[in-house]
């Protein structure tokens, strides 16, 4: 998430430095974010003219919005109606389980094309996302998913592989860190997951193949969520 998702952490271009995000962009950011903190639940109606009031933007790109949102798997639509998308435990792991195996093959992949510059690149990510380890705000979990999904991407770019990029879009459209944290309310271990990542830059760094599609596939399906039941506290006796 694409994790992720690369959707979710591109944005689009502002009309200049310094400039103030277009109406679109103010738009998705607001309405994402309300998804991701709860504010709008899993199955509510987001009806464009309630939405147009919490950007500050009209309907029409609130319209723009939702339909970014829907690609990207946080909105489904229904009747020409769109409601927050609500996910169970199976379709969490179906989407775990794909892309473990798209990724891992897309690292196998990168590990023979990768340059020295998209190491730096990959080293870089991963300095930064050190900076907010063992922290669990909404800010830095935002900023994980964030820079999650950039260190995702850039191994995929470094595939060569217009193809590859065309199969994985779909799958890391949705961050897997929302998933996790937001859907299946499980923490994410930040400091785990940057510790997997320096696993996978070292195997791309000596263009080890098997070693990277491994280490890409095991740290995505580390953190695979656990069925609700099962990370419930046991009762004291």
């Amino acid at each position: 998430m694409n994790e992720g998702g690369q959707g979710s952490a591109l944005q689009e271009q502002k009309s200049g430095r310094g400039a103030a995000p277009r109406p679109v962009e103010r738009a998705y950011e607001g309405i994402r974010r309300a998804i991701l903190f709860g504010t709008l639940k899993p199955g509510d109606h987001l009806s464009e003219e309630r939405l147009a009031t919490m950007p500050g933007t009209s309907r029409t790109p609130v319209r723009e919005a939702l339909r970014r949102l829907a690609v990207e798997g946080l909105a489904t639509v229904i009747n020409r109606h769109r409601f927050v998308t609500e996910f169970s435990y199976e379709e969490v792991v179906v989407i775990f389980d794909i892309r473990s195996k798209l990724e891992g093959y897309a690292a196998s992949v990168a590990a023979r094309h990768i340059s020295a510059d998209e190491l730096a690149q990959l080293e870089r990510k991963i300095a930064e996302i050190a900076e907010i380890e063992g922290q669990q705000t909404p800010e830095a979990v935002e900023r994980f998913l964030n820079l999650n999904a950039q260190f995702h991407g850039l191994v995929i770019e470094a595939t060569r592989s217009r193809q590859l990029r065309q199969l994985t879009e779909p799958a890391v459209a949705l961050p897997l860190v929302l998933l996790k944290q937001f859907v299946m309310e499980q923490n994410v271990d930040i400091a785990k997951s940057n510790r997997q990542h320096r696993d996978i830059h070292a195997a791309l760094s000596q263009h080890n193949s098997e070693w990277a599609g491994l280490a890409m596939s095991g740290h995505i399906l580390s953190t695979k969520p656990r069925p609700r039941d099962s990370y419930r506290a046991p009762r004291k006796a």
